[in-house]
């Protein structure tokens, strides 16, 4: 039995996260001469009262991060890693390191409060933390 089958909702995640990282790809085209942008792996977790997205970035200085809620609650996570000075060295069997950019677009599924996020950066591991707006926190009712 394909597990879709146990639960659909599941493959509609699945698919949304395929759709999401196409997106990103796209609205960060290459330029002439990049090996292209790469697209981040992501955790976006929800609690009663923030949303924590987790990012890998390896080797990313913090300077060369940008984070953004654009309208829509679209959090936008984008960043380079610059190429290390070279000197003229010989020897080298293949040199793929170097300049690199990150993008990656996430519809968030609440509404969330920009001014009070905040976000950390440790060991090419982005942690952004963004506070529920009021209205979409949920309110338990008790029944009497």
């Amino acid at each position: 039995m394909r597990e879709y089958l146990l639960d659909p909702m599941d493959e509609l995640r699945r698919m949304q996260e395929r759709l999401s990282r196409i997106m990103g790809e796209m609205e960060m085209p290459m330029a002439a001469g990049e090996r292209g942008v790469q697209v981040p792996h992501v955790d976006v977790r929800e609690h009663e009262n923030e949303i924590i997205v987790t990012a890998d970035l390896p080797g990313v200085s913090k300077e060369d991060i940008s984070i953004d809620v654009k309208e829509g609650n679209v959090l936008e996570i984008s960043a380079q890693k610059k190429m290390e000075s070279q000197k003229e060295e010989k020897g080298y069997i293949r040199h793929e390191r170097g300049y690199s950019k990150f993008y990656r677009s996430i519809s968030l599924p609440s509404d969330v409060d920009k001014s009070k996020a905040k976000a950390t950066y440790n060991n090419g591991v982005l942690e952004i933390t963004l506070p529920v707006t009021e209205k979409h926190k949920t309110h338990g009712i008790p029944i009497s």
